[in-house]
């Protein structure tokens, strides 16, 4: 759980994005401690700029996470097919040789 300062400094650097262009500061915080900021603020504030600009980012980064875990499923299913594709021509070689 993050502590109640790295909360407020979550919704600080959110604040200042809307105030000047800090991207880098906002890309160096994680999912998990956006979700837990995001949790700690409650239904505070939730259709201020900020509130929105940190939904925003949250999801942003789940779609990222979706995309990558789709990606390494996709190349798991892929070298399977080909070991079991190998496996069935060797069992086939073998059976009809």
């Amino acid at each position: 759980m993050i502590a109640e300062e790295r909360k407020w400094e979550i919704v600080a650097a959110f604040q200042r994005r809307l105030k000047k262009d800090n991207s880098k500061e906002i890309q160096a915080i994680s999912l998990s401690e956006l979700r837990e900021a995001d949790e700690l603020l409650g239904q505070r504030d939730l259709n201020t700029d900020f509130r929105i600009s940190m939904r925003n980012r949250i999801a942003d980064l789940q779609e990222v996470a979706r995309r990558d875990r789709e990606s390494k499923l996709r190349a798991w299913n892929y070298i399977m097919g080909l070991i079991s594709g190998l496996l069935i021509a060797g069992a086939a070689k073998l059976l009809f040789s």
